[in-house]
């Protein structure tokens, strides 16, 4: 990750994608959360038999613990130092890919049966609506605090003083990666809202929530792309991977962060549309369905009155 010994330039795709390293804390604690979340969800397939979104869900999480893996520990992670590139190729993989993949895998009820019954009994009361974790949760998750926060660890680890200290002390590295993650997650689920908060927001809500945060994020990615000198001191010295400049990697890491991550703004917000499109359809052919039938208009024609020159004929008789 940070202070280890200088690495070999890379000579092929073969080199990159086998660098590997699972000795750093983050790669540990992403085997040991990856494990319990297969173990708990094992225990809830033995369990389930009507959830039809159980193995979608269990598929987006097994995804988004391969995509931290491969930010964390993977080649991502051991080039970190060296590239600008790869250093925010790594931030867009957590924040935009893993974050918002493990939201939608559901995980809390995989992780509580991940346990004995003792703790999955405590794990219970302590995610009930009156416990603090749901109310601290609740308060991070509200759309006016997960905003500024995101926004707000994007700006902050870009400033190059942070930016260059947290490449020159690894403790400072992972404080980093924790408020790049933590941030993102909190982001990420008012747009999801999965268990055991749902969001509290409707889907033109949610298109707005994510335009709210695709102009800032653009902007700070066109400030590096288009700057013609290095910002961020550190990679001035960089090993000449792929034989790109300090500005050519500069650029290329602004891009990267410019296009693939709005693009998943725009995407999500895409799919948002059609979700709310399709709501509204069902609400209509609700109403239309449950409308009470319309009552028969048909007049019934009157008795036939006795004509005047009737009654006379029946007075003569």
């Amino acid at each position: 990750m940070t202070n280890g010994p200088e690495n070999d330039l890379i000579g092929s795709f073969g080199d990159f994608i086998s660098a590997w390293d699972f000795s750093s804390p983050p790669a540990v604690l992403i085997l040991m959360l990856a494990a319990l979340y297969i173990v708990g969800s094992a225990r809830l397939a033995m369990r389930t038999t009507s959830n039809t979104g159980f193995w979608g869900n269990f598929a987006a999480g097994l995804t988004g613990f391969a995509l931290l893996a491969f930010a964390l520990a993977g080649p991502l992670d051991v080039y970190a130092a060296d590239l600008f590139a790869m250093h925010t190729t790594q931030h867009i993989v957590i924040a935009m890919f893993a974050a918002p993949l493990l939201l939608i895998a559901r995980p809390m009820p995989a992780y509580i049966w991940a346990f004995p019954r003792p703790i999955r009994t405590g794990a219970g009361t302590a995610l009930t609506e009156a416990a603090i974790v749901i109310r601290v949760l609740r308060a991070l998750t509200r759309p006016a605090v997960a905003l500024p926060l995101f926004l707000g660890s994007l700006y902050l680890w870009h400033i190059p003083g942070a930016y260059n200290a947290s490449l020159q002390n690894e403790w400072l590295h992972l404080v980093m990666h924790f408020t790049m993650f933590a941030p993102a997650v909190f982001f990420w689920w008012p747009i999801i809202g999965p268990p055991p908060i749902r969001t509290p927001l409707s889907y033109p809500q949610r298109i707005v929530f994510l335009l709210l945060a695709v102009t800032p994020s653009a902007l700070l990615a066109a400030i590096i792309t288009l700057s013609n000198s290095v910002i961020f001191s550190v990679h001035i010295d960089n090993p000449g991977h792929f034989d790109w400049s300090p500005t050519e990697d500069q650029r290329i890491g602004g891009l990267l962060m410019w296009i693939p991550g709005n693009f998943v703004f725009l995407s999500t917000m895409t799919v948002l549309f059609f979700k709310w499109f399709a709501d509204e359809e069902r609400k209509s052919a609700r109403k239309f369905t449950n409308r009470p039938p319309r009552r028969s208009r048909r007049t019934v024609p009157p008795e036939p009155s006795a004509t005047p020159t009737e009654v006379t004929d029946d007075e003569r008789k």
